[in-house]
């Protein structure tokens, strides 16, 4: 019963470390998508020297970076505490097989090995002797070769389940050992987070000085989007005025309500405006982290992406509206079913309207700023006139 009562705790522990190893393969694919977003950030960084003007955006870039590190190294710290637990259950495991073990033994001493060390032959013989028949004789020697048999089987199990568990027990020390590697790098990396800090306060101090100006450029952005979304809705009436001319009840065609119910049903999924990207400029209303008197207000969200990077449509659909603003680069809005796209910042167009995309299909190139060297993307999306944060529909990179 006790044997039975060893493999299920053998089982269970298997089963916690199989869980540890899956939860341990889980924290590092997030730390090491964490890595690849700071990569990523610093490539965008790196486009931006040679600048003539410092702007909020790269303050914002390095604010992700530094998020990013932060999620590294917890990363790093999580997997370490689940390869520790994992290592202390195993011991334990470890330690209860070695009592069971030593009990063996004893047993051994006791009823085999002291029996044959210390009368041998002579207490085998008396003990076959002492049978009233032979039928009793036979099942004495039956017995003590099942019994002799039972306690070697049993003593070979246990040592088997022993050497299983040390040798999980080395795997285990082998992935701590490579965390105590990380842990080193994780110090390594508290240093460059120091120095990416004092970076950003020098370019925050930098930009203090032109505050009237980064306020101004603010005002500006969301000047732009009321323009953008006057243009949505002025495309919104449009089709409503068309529909009730036309006296149609339906505000879709059928195939523009499956389109509508697939962009809705894909919340969450839809792939990004951009092939790589990182969101610098959030969707709502917010302060901002480093310039507290500074209020963002945000109906889409920024997206900086690399020099020389396509827009591209994030489902399937109509062009709707091809446009500039005065002073500004190309518009391009994109209709599925109900739902709206809207990307804005483009060069380059290659799209027109009334003309059909599909999902991924580029449609502009985003502008990159000569004085910034930066290529950010501006992007909504609508249900007709009621706004949505685009994050949240957008899949993880």
């Amino acid at each position: 019963m006790r044997f039975v009562l060893l493999i299920c705790l053998f089982l269970g522990v298997i089963t916690e470390h199989m869980a540890a190893q899956d939860n341990a393969k889980k924290i590092r694919e997030n730390r090491d998508k964490a890595l690849q977003e700071i990569e990523y950030a610093n490539k965008l960084l790196i486009e931006t020297q040679g600048k003539t003007k410092e702007s909020l955006n790269e303050v914002n870039l390095i604010n992700h970076k530094l998020n990013k590190r932060k999620e590294y190294l917890v990363g790093i710290e999580v997997e370490m505490s689940v390869l520790d637990k994992a290592i202390e259950e195993n011991q334990f495991s470890i330690n209860g097989i070695e009592k069971e073990i030593d009990k063996l033994n004893r047993l051994y001493a006791t009823m085999i090995v002291n029996g044959y060390k210390n009368r041998s032959k002579q207490f085998v013989i008396m003990y076959f002797l002492a049978s009233e028949n032979l039928n009793q004789l036979y099942r004495r020697v039956r017995t003590v070769k099942l019994f002799n048999s039972y306690l070697k089987r049993k003593h070979l199990e246990l040592t088997g389940l022993k050497m299983e568990y040390l040798e999980r027990n080395d795997e285990l020390k082998k992935l701590k050992n490579e965390k105590d590697v990380l842990a080193k790098k994780a110090k390594k990396e508290t240093l460059i987070i120091q120095q990416e800090v004092n970076q950003k306060k020098t370019l925050v101090n930098q930009l203090k000085k032109r505050q009237k100006e980064i306020e101004e450029e603010i005002r500006n952005k969301e000047k732009t989007a009321k323009k953008l979304e006057n243009e949505l809705k002025r495309i919104i009436d449009e089709e409503k005025r068309k529909i009730k001319t036309s006296g149609s009840k339906e505000r879709m065609t059928p195939a523009e309500k499956i389109i509508s119910n697939d962009f809705e049903k894909n919340a969450g999924r839809l792939p990004w405006p951009t092939q790589k990207g990182v969101i610098t400029g959030k969707y709502g209303e917010h302060q901002h982290p480093d310039y507290k008197s500074v209020t963002i207000r945000n109906d889409g969200i920024y997206i900086a992406t690399s020099a020389g990077e396509y827009a591209r449509s994030i489902f399937k659909g109509v062009v709707s509206r091809v446009f500039s603003i005065p002073g500004e680069n190309y518009t391009v809005i994109i209709k599925h079913g109900q739902f709206y796209s809207l990307y804005h910042n483009l060069v380059n167009v290659n799209v027109k309207a009334g003309q059909n995309v599909d999902i991924k299909e580029n449609i502009g190139k985003v502008f990159t700023n000569d004085k910034t060297r930066e290529t950010v993307l501006y992007f909504q999306i609508w249900k007709e006139t009621e706004r949505r944060d685009p994050e949240l529909w957008l899949a993880p990179l």
